[in-house]
């Protein structure tokens, strides 16, 4: 078994827990914002749905990596902690191919 399976077999329930909601933030967050775009839709509710996810996803993410850095449990099954070593961003971070917002907001410059 290779080091990197054994690391992420060996992490606690409660980081999967949270690793699961944050990647199901990100996927609401990403296909709602593609069917907006594919649509079309644009206006203030729809802007503030977007944020309304990207907060969501801000804040699971944000748990995710505070849970890493005070959980013994966590650090331990790593061996010496390296959020760095460890965190694969393209399992996390969104792609962010399409606008955030619909437009009817921008700031005009």
């Amino acid at each position: 078994m290779s080091a990197t399976v054994f690391e992420m077999a060996a992490t606690c329930e409660t980081h999967q827990g949270l690793l699961d909601e944050c990647k199901a933030a990100r996927n609401e967050w990403n296909s709602r914002r593609a069917e907006i775009s594919k649509l079309g839709l644009r206006g203030k509710k729809i802007d503030n749905e977007l944020m309304r996810l990207q907060a969501r996803f801000a804040k699971s993410y944000a748990m995710v990596r505070s849970h890493l850095r005070g959980c013994e449990c966590c650090q331990s099954a790593r061996g010496a902690y390296d959020i760095g070593r460890y965190q694969d961003r393209s399992g996390v971070v969104p792609q962010l191919h399409i606008p955030l917002f619909s437009g009817t907001h921008q700031l005009h410059r």
